[in-house]
């Protein structure tokens, strides 16, 4: 009798967003705006989608933080 392969592995996978599922947004931003985010990205050693998200969060003045802090 051959060993049963395949299926799903207990823990497997990517593990879910507590601050729910992350949606893609294009944006326009002035070249000169963008450098300084990505500055502050560098400095921080956040990804750009970190430094945005957190900007909009301190823009709704929301108190959550991810827990890249």
């Amino acid at each position: 009798m051959a060993k049963k392969r395949g299926g799903k592995r207990e823990g497997a996978g990517r593990k879910p967003n507590p601050e729910g599922r992350a949606v893609t947004v294009a944006v326009s931003v002035p070249e000169p705006l963008l450098a300084r985010l990505d500055t502050l990205a560098e400095q921080n050693a956040w990804s750009r989608s970190e430094a945005v998200k957190r900007a909009i969060q301190s823009l709704l003045g929301d108190q959550k933080r991810s827990a890249k802090t």
